[in-house]
């Protein structure tokens, strides 16, 4: 739906047309909070980072907000070369391996291990060639609807479930608890129904995921 589609949506149960600020607010606060809580419906990406020799470090998206793991290393330099996946360990795991992995000639290697610190992967062994491809599956943080013709990225499904979401913080800004409770629960039912609809059809979640190189 389109944000004037939604909106025309939840003035049907609203019935008021002096609230538009508020409702749109709602609306944006609704879908960030899915994408944030569930983040793999229509906000999935698949990306790849190429590697660097001798470079231990790749920053993550700054818009991530989940990565599943574990990642892949691709022996190539194209998103269709076979690969594998990384063993992930803990950070203090790591620094056992590469106690100074920025010293001037670091061990190199092909990866086969990696962790996640300060919003990057650190990779072990370091790299040893520029023909490897970091492989990262991630969820994206929800863009704004910021005009009538903007389109929230989210299957058919969720519409209703976002317009539940939208009253009750619609109606709990106005302070309106009582109002806002029964959408609340509705949303949170409806949120969890989603997350056992993915536990009994793992590849349902996946939605349209978007290739892109970093």
């Amino acid at each position: 739906m389109t944000r004037l589609q939604f909106y025309s949506y939840i003035v049907e149960i609203f019935k008021r047309t002096d609230k538009s600020t508020e409702i749109y607010r709602a609306l944006n606060e609704t879908i960030t909070d899915i994408a944030n809580r569930y983040p793999f419906e229509n906000y999935s990406f698949q990306s790849w980072i190429p590697c660097v020799v001798g470079q231990e470090d790749y920053p993550l998206p700054s818009t991530l907000v989940h990565i599943s793991h574990p990642i892949r290393l691709l022996e190539g330099s194209a998103a269709t070369d076979d690969g594998f996946p990384l063993d992930f360990i803990t950070k203090q795991e790591y620094d056992a391996l590469e106690a100074n992995p920025n010293r001037t000639s670091p061990e190199t290697g092909e990866p086969a291990k990696y962790t996640i610190f300060s919003d990057s992967i650190l990779l072990t062994p370091i790299p040893d060639s520029t023909d490897y491809l970091i492989e990262i599956n991630w969820g994206k943080q929800a863009t704004a609807l910021s005009v009538d013709s903007d389109t929230a990225s989210f299957i058919s499904a969720w519409d209703e479930i976002i317009k539940w979401g939208t009253l009750f913080r619609v109606y709990l800004g106005l302070g309106l608890t009582e109002d806002a409770t029964p959408w609340q629960a509705l949303y949170e039912q409806g949120i969890n129904r989603m997350i056992d609809r993915d536990k009994d059809k793992k590849n349902s979640w996946i939605g349209r995921v978007q290739n892109n190189n970093l």
